[in-house]
């Protein structure tokens, strides 16, 4: 009953079955569903539903429009970051690749987010910039914020000393931001780090990342500061925007170019807001096969490349956007394996009896369990994030 407006997606979609059904009859009418009112005959197409599909996407994902993409990181800073921080798998042909089936997170309250942002040139050549997305409430609570920064050693270096690496949160708009001992900058934190071999260092920044998420701002200026690297042979690689005449070099110089891409600086942000699900059974449902009149689960699929979305989407591929439809007679609805609630049953078996007021209430065929998905994306700043998003795809359906 109230099932049917799980979200406005899945009321969307069963909108379009019930205009649209491709075997008239099939589907009963659902008045406690708002439903009896749209007329069963009216034409629908798949193109409805991928639009269904796409605003409900966006929904999600907290976004008012497709992000605008007009350049996107370095493939080799991308694919080293995700290697780096395991949240994909770079496949031998290069393609994304992240982990579809996490039906245990449902169980989780919290979602997380889990954001990857590049440096870009600072006001200064030791400042990093970062710019990162604010996506509204999604990002209360930081759980984890680290900086990566490798430092390269020299080829000739072949002594091992210890050196301290210390970062700077700088604010901007002061006439000496980027110089050496600012009063206006603040210490973040300070690492001792060893000069064997050049490996990639991480910098926690929990607390500056969780105060600038306080005070609503989107931006970071970083000062790295390693006062005795340069006679140790040590150098921080403070990677950013290559500039335009920078690409008649790259012919020449491509192999050097890709491995400084590589070694970008780039912040690792894994956030979340705490969110409750309700409780779900665990109960088989049945399969749409063209055979079966009764409540059950239609597979759609939605390929991102199709819709012209592959160029914001890293991964996954496509998106499982299965939804429910058939009929809810009496001796189906309330039974084991397609029930939503014990409240449901209740009120069938009243229904049946010819209890007033449940004889005029029918069952409506709704989505009795969800998985979560994970999605691997550009936002407008091409930042990279990570974030699994709950009660995203309908696995079984059953009669409210």
């Amino acid at each position: 009953m109230a099932g049917c407006s799980l979200n406005g997606f899945l009321l969307m979609l069963c909108w379009i079955v019930v205009m649209g059904s491709p075997t008239p009859g099939s589907v009963t009418d659902c008045p406690s569903c708002s439903l009896a009112k749209f007329h069963k005959d009216a034409p629908s197409t798949e193109e409805d539903m991928v639009e269904a599909v796409k605003k409900h996407i966006l929904n999600m994902l907290h976004l008012g429009d497709r992000p605008n993409i007009t350049q996107t990181v370095p493939k080799a800073a991308l694919l080293n970051a995700i290697k780096k921080l395991h949240v994909g798998k770079v496949g031998e042909d290069g393609q994304v690749e992240i982990k579809d089936d996490i039906t245990a997170m449902n169980d989780i309250s919290d979602q997380t987010s889990e954001i990857i942002t590049f440096a870009e040139s600072g006001p200064s050549k030791k400042v990093l910039h970062f710019e990162f997305s604010k996506e509204g409430s999604d990002l209360m609570i930081v759980e984890k914020a680290e900086l990566w920064l490798f430092v390269k050693i020299a080829k000739n270096n072949r002594s091992r000393v210890k050196l301290t690496i210390r970062l700077y949160q700088q604010q901007r708009g002061q006439k000496d931001k980027g110089s050496e001992g600012n009063k206006n900058e603040q210490l973040i934190t300070e690492k001792v780090i060893d000069t064997k071999k050049g490996v990639w260092h991480t910098f926690p920044v929990s607390g500056a990342i969780q105060r600038l998420l306080n005070h609503g701002k989107s931006s970071m200026d970083i000062r790295i500061s390693c006062d005795q690297c340069q006679e140790a042979g040590a150098t921080p690689v403070l990677f950013g925007k290559r500039k335009k005449k920078d690409d008649e070099e790259s012919a020449t110089n491509g192999g050097e170019e890709e491995r400084e891409q590589s070694h970008r600086p780039f912040l690792m942000i894994v956030a979340r807001q705490a969110e409750e699900h309700p409780h779900r059974r665990k109960k088989r449902g049945l399969e749409c096969d063209g055979k079966v009149s009764n409540c059950c689960k239609k597979q759609f699929y939605v390929s991102f490349k199709d819709i012209g979305w592959s160029d914001w989407i890293i991964a996954p591929p496509g998106y499982h956007a299965n939804y429910c439809e058939g009929d809810c007679p009496s001796h189906i609805a309330g039974t084991s394996g397609s029930s939503l609630s014990f409240h449901s049953t209740v009120i069938n078996q009243y229904r049946m009896r010819g209890h007033s007021p449940f004889t005029s209430i029918k069952s409506c065929c709704v989505p009795s369990k969800l998985r979560a998905m994970s999605m691997l994306y550009y936002d407008d700043g091409h930042n990279i994030i990570k974030k699994d998003i709950q009660n995203m795809i309908v696995e079984e359906c059953g009669c409210s």
